[in-house]
């Protein structure tokens, strides 16, 4: 488990200025997304997920979808 610390919440703040600058419009993503990709930046990790449509286009972030047989 990763820490949300003081750099976390920089990037964060980046990330979320970009999309306010934006209008808002660019991506549908929520706050808890902004703080999950926000982390995987911060220690140049990849976000690997099933539901990449939460975070595509998140600047900086390197995005792995996963697709999990049912």
């Amino acid at each position: 488990m990763l820490p949300i610390d003081e750099d976390t919440a920089d990037v964060f703040g980046e990330i979320a200025g970009i999309f306010a600058r934006d209008g808002g419009k660019a991506h549908r993503t929520r706050v808890q997304d902004l703080w999950i990709a926000s982390q995987a930046i911060q220690h140049g990790m990849p976000l690997v997920t099933r539901n990449g449509g939460d975070f595509r286009g998140i600047p900086g972030l390197e995005l792995v979808e996963i697709e999990i047989p049912g």
